[in-house]
């Protein structure tokens, strides 16, 4: 089974020059597919114009995080509290997301990966939750703790396949300021921070399946979460027989 991971850009500064800009994939999904026997693809940072041949033989694709995406891929003008971003990763994930739709890839999002599906899918995020978000008593989203450890609850839809993953609750880690507002159609919305977040959508058969929090950095202390990329797998193996 051959699964893609959109790849990240390294945006630090670095006199290593072939460090800059540099394509990869953080260790720990490569970790858990080769664990389960699963080959990572990574796929570069490329122009739109190549999606559709890079997801082609994939069986499935995951969206990790990462920086924000640029306002004027939300159809917006950038907020103050915007963070930082890289348009040719926009570009390039887009692409993909329209791709592996084209080609009925299943898809697992993380964290930016569920803000970037659903914008591609017709939803918007807020730009910077803490100064846009109407609702009160704000969870610390960007958690200031170790970024491997959990800081807060969701509430999970017992009827939903994250629920039948996870059950109806689940104790995650936080390291996002934005995140889903309106969802898109062809989504809903099944887990929710206390505070009313939205913290993960999947679609109808879950062959599109994001999170808000980062599982990646929780599986090799949470069976758990280990489950929810395992399940992915499943459903992957299932949609290639």
């Amino acid at each position: 089974m051959r699964i893609g991971i959109a790849a990240d850009a390294n945006l630090e500064p670095t006199s290593i020059i072939n460090l800059k800009l540099a394509h990869f994939a953080p260790k720990p999904f490569i970790d858990v597919m080769v664990k389960h026997d699963v080959l990572p693809v990574i796929i570069p940072i490329l122009p739109a114009k190549l999606a559709s041949e890079s997801v082609a033989g994939l069986d499935g694709l995951i969206m990790p995080g990462g920086h924000d995406i640029a306002a004027d891929y939300l159809g917006e003008e950038p907020q103050p509290g915007l963070g930082g971003t890289y348009r040719p990763r926009d570009e390039s994930e887009f692409a993909l997301i329209k791709a592996a739709l084209d080609q009925h890839i299943p898809m697992l999002g993380v964290c930016r990966g569920i803000q970037v599906i659903n914008v591609a899918l017709g939803g918007s995020v807020y730009q910077d939750l803490p100064s846009q978000y109407p609702g009160k008593n704000l969870l610390q989203h960007a958690q200031k703790t170790l970024g491997d450890l959990p800081t807060h609850h969701v509430a999970i839809d017992p009827n939903s396949a994250l629920g039948k993953t996870l059950g109806k609750e689940s104790f995650v880690n936080s390291r996002h300021h934005q995140a889903v507002r309106e969802v898109a159609p062809s989504l809903k919305v099944v887990a929710k921070a206390p505070d009313g977040v939205v913290e993960a959508v999947e679609n109808e058969d879950a062959s599109i399946q994001a999170v808000q929090w980062h599982p990646e950095n929780l599986w090799q202390n949470d069976e758990s979460q280990e489950r929810i990329f395992t399940d992915f797998f499943k459903r992957v193996q299932a949609r290639r027989q």
